[in-house]
């Protein structure tokens, strides 16, 4: 007797179609990277919400969670953190490739923040993973929309916990040189 033919059991290809980039403006970027303050902080949740969009936005803003939860969990604080020089030349210069003593002003002045983060980075797999992906996320977007930023935003970026927190991790990593 001849064998019966088998059904076809593959799947057929799917056509998927990536989405269409979605543009975020540089205030609403800027906003989600400093974080809702609370669930009444309506102006920053639709920023995120906004943001989260965007698929290199949203790479960025998880990893910045990611590193501002596991900071906190350490008891480290973005909003805490004494602030980096807010100075957009500076930011620029780095942004440019520029790096060393002449930056080191962009460092986070928190020295014990400075002693515990590397001593994560040290001692913690999951945080120093965390920490690179950050810095690599931060620093692709930060150089993506620099260029469409004034100065007194690129402060304002700077100023976000996820600048700081940018600012804390790659100065312990010596990425100011």
């Amino acid at each position: 007797r001849p064998a019966r033919a088998q059904p076809e059991t593959r799947q057929g290809d799917l056509p998927f179609e990536q989405p269409a980039p979605v543009a975020v403006p540089p205030a609403e970027l800027i906003a989600a990277l400093n974080f809702p303050d609370g669930p009444d902080d309506h102006r920053a949740i639709a920023a995120l919400r906004a943001s989260l969009a965007d698929p290199e936005a949203a790479r960025t803003i998880r990893a910045a969670q990611d590193v501002v939860t596991l900071l906190a969990q350490h008891g480290i604080y973005a909003d805490d953190l004494d602030r980096a020089a807010l100075s957009a030349p500076l930011w620029r210069r780095f942004l440019e490739g520029e790096r060393g003593a002449s930056l080191a002003a962009l460092a986070s002045g928190d020295d014990t923040a400075a002693e515990i983060a590397a001593g994560l980075m040290r001692s913690d797999e999951v945080f120093r993973d965390a920490a690179h992906h950050f810095l690599r996320q931060y620093d692709r977007t930060l150089t993506r929309i620099a260029a469409e930023l004034s100065d007194e935003a690129l402060v304002a970026l700077s100023d976000t916990r996820s600048g700081r927190g940018f600012a804390l991790l790659a100065q312990v990593t010596g990425m100011f040189g």
